[in-house]
């Protein structure tokens, strides 16, 4: 039986340490100029601890090379836990007040730890916060792009956001990387163990939902890293996804569970997240109400009648609600929500 948070008076302490959970695997390419980074930081971490996944070249001696100048603990795995739950396990064995997961492959600006504790100092109450990234290519030469622009994460959502509306900007898609994160220890016994049952859901995004569903989520709103893109890299920056365009005949040709499918795929998907969350989260949070908001409106338009006129109730509903509006693509047109309804309708 996991034990859900709660939120409870506590004593923040005056001067907090910073750990870094790194993770490696085959990562003598560029971990040395990444270490170099950690050593370089204004604020030094209080430890480094790093978690390597059966690497077959020469990571480990390259990590031996910083002993001297980082506090290093290094852990070797028995056998590959690949990315998820190596960082379980590095993000476990770490004993600082401040938790930062660090990749392999990126480089950190000279002031990111400095800027990280003084943020949490200045807003006791938060419990994550994240902040941006410079994009550079595999020799570390910027793309003229920062990672919040590929995640979609613009102004206007930078600003709901910070008016609250956290969890719905977070259910629309994920807005940040492991490693432009940082999370109090506190926090570590919600999160963890990482859900692995969850469709597309990586640890980053689960603990950024966590954090917003509790109300204690921030944004650092710079670039703090060089996140290096390349070919070797097992997550990186994913471009979104188009879908596949669809002839205004073919739409009235195609069979109902064509239609239907997406919208009831995104139904289960978000109730295995409810359910997950429930394990973790006091049943009376009131940001589960987002939740049943967004599982009623794909669980509605999933399931219209065969009959036309059966379907006018349940979709005008939703339209006067503004669900066609809330869960529309941020950059669908105005029209939009309203071709979404005449497809309902007619389709």
């Amino acid at each position: 039986m996991r034990v859900r948070f709660s939120l409870k008076p506590q004593t923040i302490p005056l001067l907090q340490t910073l750990s870094i959970a790194l993770c490696t695997y085959n990562g003598s390419r560029f971990l040395r100029e990444q270490l170099q980074s950690l050593a370089d930081q204004t604020l030094q971490p209080f430890e480094v601890v790093i978690c390597d996944d059966c690497s077959l070249d020469n990571t480990i001696s390259i990590i031996q090379e910083f002993s001297n100048v980082l506090n290093i603990k290094t852990f070797v795995n028995d056998f590959s836990l690949k990315v998820t739950k190596n960082f379980e396990k590095a993000i476990s064995l770490c004993s600082g007040d401040i938790i930062l997961m660090c990749d392999q492959d990126d480089v950190w600006h000279a002031d990111k730890l400095a800027k990280i504790q003084s943020c949490f100092q200045e807003k006791p109450s938060q419990l994550v916060v994240f902040c941006d990234a410079d994009l550079v290519n595999e020799s570390g030469q910027s793309l003229g792009k920062n990672f919040w622009s590929i995640v979609r994460f613009h102004q206007p959502q930078i600003q709901e956001f910070k008016q609250g509306n956290a969890v719905e900007i977070l259910l629309a898609g994920n807005r940040s990387a492991g490693c432009m994160m940082a999370f109090r220890k506190e926090l570590r016994t919600t999160i963890i163990p990482f859900p692995t049952h969850i469709p597309l859901m990586i640890h980053d995004n689960w603990i950024t939902i966590v954090a917003a569903m509790l109300d204690k989520i921030g944004l650092i709103e710079e670039q703090l890293n060089f996140y290096r893109q390349h070919s070797f890299q097992q997550i990186g920056t994913r471009s979104k996804e188009e879908g596949e365009f669809i002839t205004f005949k073919e739409r009235f040709l195609r069979p109902r569970n064509e239609k239907t499918a997406p919208f009831l795929e995104k139904r289960d998907y978000f109730c295995v997240l409810k359910e997950a969350l429930s394990e973790r989260i006091e049943a009376d949070n009131q940001n589960f109400k987002h939740l049943g908001k967004i599982i009623n409106y794909y669980e509605t338009r999933g399931t219209l009648s065969q009959f036309h006129l059966a379907r006018l109730f349940p979709v005008l509903k939703l339209l006067f609600q503004g669900d066609y509006h809330r869960y529309k693509d941020q950059e669908a047109s105005w029209k939009a929500p309203f071709v979404a309804v005449l497809g309902d309708l007619l389709e």
